[in-house]
């Protein structure tokens, strides 16, 4: 049987997002199912958990104080959050996408960075145009899940953050690291695949490595996870 992969996207908008991640999640092999409801509510037999992208998280979060005034989403916080409760509890392998990221650091202890250094982002494109065609170098580390699938070194990917992981979550790691040696993508030391990236895979569907990425990630849903200790 196909595994089934749910999804968390924005609630409105972002309906292309929406509909590519489901397109490379059948592509990869995985029956999509998004979520827009919590568990308790809405429940569904989920194989794996993907979260997307979208607005920032609030910094109450992860104990701190608003530092940038910013655009937040307290629902979908709460929703994510309750469907990753589902995650850790079932052994479900997750992964994180730019928010998702952030998301998933946050659930396990890690904190956030609500301002990039405005010299590594000041001449970065702000529209639609320049985010489909920008592109960054990021380093993929040595002897974890990305490497095995991009292989290490240097990895072109699309980008614009502004916020990013400062403190790595307990049980987790780097997996790649972008300039200045901030944290690109991150991944739990552990039997279940747990790893989120600050780039978009779903938005480079035309990439072999990025649809690599998917399957891999399907696979490991399609096979029975270790329980945690």
């Amino acid at each position: 049987m196909k595994p089934v992969i749910g999804y968390i996207g924005a609630p409105d908008g972002d309906r292309l997002v929406g509909a590519l991640t489901s397109l490379i999640i059948r592509l990869s092999g995985g029956k999509p199912v998004r979520l827009r409801k919590p568990p308790g509510t809405q429940e569904r037999r989920i194989d794996g958990l993907i979260l997307l992208g979208g607005l920032d998280i609030h910094p109450s979060r992860y104990n701190a104080e608003i530092e940038v005034e910013s655009q937040f989403d307290l629902q979908r916080d709460e929703l994510e959050l309750a469907w990753l409760d589902v995650a850790f509890e079932r052994s479900i392998p997750v992964m994180g996408i730019c928010r998702g990221l952030q998301m998933l650091n946050v659930k396990a202890g890690g904190d956030l960075h609500q301002r990039l250094d405005p010299e590594v982002t000041r001449n970065w494109p702000s529209g639609p145009v320049g985010y489909a065609l920008f592109r960054k170098p990021v380093e993929v580390l040595p002897e974890t899940f990305l490497a095995r699938v991009f292989g290490p070194g240097p990895l072109r990917v699309n980008s614009l953050h502004r916020r990013a992981v400062r403190n790595v979550a307990p049980g987790f790691r780097a997996a790649a690291c972008g300039e200045g040696g901030g944290v690109q993508a991150i991944e739990a030391q552990g039997d279940v695949l747990r790893f989120g990236v600050q780039f978009h895979p779903e938005l480079l569907p035309h990439r072999k490595d990025m649809r690599r990425l998917f399957r891999r990630f399907v696979d490991a849903c399609r096979t029975p996870q270790k329980t945690d200790n």
